[in-house]
């Protein structure tokens, strides 16, 4: 009774353990699934932040990644800039990277230099009249050694054509004289260039002159060329070659003023600018000008007040019109004239923004600019005057067109370095549409502004060599006689001969210029 009393209590004592355990072991398996669950949310939620962190992080990066992509390509933009892509002279090339120099000659199937039966262009023998200085080449010993020999006569002749330059020092004899009817004494007037007891000639004048203004070369080495080419008998100081600039400059007010007039009638006029420096200060050489003119004027800013001064613009009527590169003054409500923009300086903005964006309507707007002038030039050659009314149309309609397509491309693929740039570009080509086509429709106005650049070219050689001019005036001198010049040269005359007589006081006038009279 005992023992089974006390088995029972044990039993008894040994379920309440198990019933204990029991629930323990739910509770820990309910914790247990708790945590499970506490875990797979954890887990499930830091998943998701962490994602969420990457994304931005990497998101952040991305953006950082392309807008340094866009950076460096408006880096390389700036490197690749060259005269095909912008206005940057085929000069100022970096020493690594090859010149694109244009070439307008059309490419033939025919092999590089001399062509099959092409005649040798050699110097002609002259003639005896001609002969100034004879060279007799005789031997005095035979190869024996000996000193015995009988002149045989003349074996052959050989000509050369060469140059001597001789410093004359020439003696000027002024006379008196008597009149024998009426007794009167009078002596011959002495000229203004003989004023002084001794005095430089023309010639050597001339030639100063010709190497500042058409050999670019400064005045200390103009000074220094000349003193070597007459074996150190000539020595002009820079002083009397700046004195000499301005004589001949205050020579040629009659002629600049006959050369404004002219330029004012001409029914088409090209006009551009270029920076010069004067005393260390960014300044600009102007051109106006056709065919046969050429006029430069200097300033020491840009604007509407210097082209006022220079009497052109605001004097030309409603019928002429301007060719430039764009320049903004011009549609200018106080001007008369027709504008016609550049299309070969619009191609450059087009082709510096291709390289770049890769968007399609740049080569078709190229494309059809150059193909419709390729075209014009066929009908020029043909004797016509004009592009028929169908086709003047067709690519007029071919010019929106491409300008509506390039909307949509920038608009839907905009650059964040670029995009306002070709916006702009769109929106130049669109609101000046009539100004870049107007060469479509009248065969007399040119494609390009070349004649221009062309003009001022020589201007960026002067200061590529002599660098800079020390003033206003001197910029001013250079301007005159480089106008003075350049229409001679225009117009098939002797700068030489042409400078001779502007240093008598008696320059060509535009008439002799232009009808080619002396």
């Amino acid at each position: 009774m005992n023992t089974m009393s006390k088995l029972q209590k044990d039993y008894d004592s040994l379920y309440k353990k198990y019933a204990s355990l029991q629930n323990d072991l739910f509770d820990r398996k309910e914790k247990y699934r708790n945590l499970q669950q506490s875990y797979q949310y954890l887990e499930k939620t830091i998943e998701n932040k962490v994602e969420k962190a990457v994304d931005v992080y990497c998101k952040d990066l991305m953006k950082e990644n392309e807008e340094l992509k866009l950076e460096v390509s408006r880096l390389k933009k700036l490197l690749n800039q060259d005269s095909n892509n912008s206005g940057v002279p085929t000069s100022k090339t970096p020493i690594n990277k090859e010149k694109r120099i244009s070439n307008s000659r059309e490419k033939s199937d025919k092999t590089i230099g001399g062509q099959p039966g092409h005649p040798k262009h050699n110097l002609k023998t002259f003639n005896n009249d001609e002969i100034t200085d004879t060279y007799i080449y005789e031997a005095t010993k035979c190869s024996c050694g000996s000193h015995n020999l009988t002149d045989k006569g003349i074996k052959t002749t050989k000509d050369s054509l060469d140059v001597d330059i001789r410093v004359m020092k020439i003696r000027n004899v002024f006379k008196k004289h008597k009149c024998n009817d009426c007794g009167k004494e009078f002596d011959v007037p002495i000229p203004n260039n003989l004023k002084e007891e001794n005095q430089y000639g023309d010639n050597v004048k001339a030639l100063a002159i010709s190497l500042v203004n058409e050999g670019c070369v400064s005045f200390n080495r103009t000074r220094k060329l000349i003193q070597g080419f007459t074996h150190n008998q000539i020595n002009m100081s820079e002083g009397y070659i700046v004195k000499l600039q301005k004589v001949c400059s205050n020579g040629l007010e009659t002629f600049i003023n006959e050369l404004k007039q002219n330029i004012i009638q001409s029914p088409i006029v090209h006009w551009d600018d270029t920076v010069i420096d004067i005393d260390t200060k960014r300044s600009f050489l102007r051109f106006y000008g056709t065919e046969e003119l050429a006029l430069y004027t200097a300033h020491e800013t840009k604007g509407k007040i210097g082209l006022d001064e220079d009497c052109i613009l605001d004097n030309l009527s409603e019928d002429t019109v301007v060719v430039h590169d764009h320049n903004k003054v011009n549609y200018n409500e106080t001007y008369l004239f027709d504008d016609a923009e550049c299309c070969v300086h619009v191609i450059r903005d087009m082709t510096e923004l291709k390289e770049i964006l890769k968007h399609k309507w740049f080569d078709e707007m190229i494309t059809l600019l150059t193909n419709t002038n390729n075209l014009r030039k066929v009908e020029i050659e043909k004797g016509n005057g004009y592009f028929d009314n169908v086709f003047v149309e067709e690519v007029m309609d071919k010019y929106d067109k491409i300008l509506i397509t390039a909307k949509e491309e920038n608009k839907k693929d905009y650059s964040k370095h670029c995009g306002n740039d070709e916006k702009s570009l769109i929106d130049r080509l669109i609101k000046y549409k009539r100004n870049y086509l107007m060469w479509v429709i009248r065969f007399d106005i040119p494609f390009d502004n070349n004649l221009s650049e062309r003009s001022l070219r020589m201007s960026k050689t002067k200061q590529k060599v002599s660098g800079q001019f020390k003033n206003i005036e001197n910029a001013r001198y250079y301007a005159n006689i480089r106008s003075y010049i350049e229409t001679c040269k225009r117009n098939d005359i002797n700068e030489h001969q042409a400078i001779i007589k502007l240093l008598n006081g008696k320059p060509y006038s535009i008439f002799e210029i232009l009808k080619n009279e002396d």
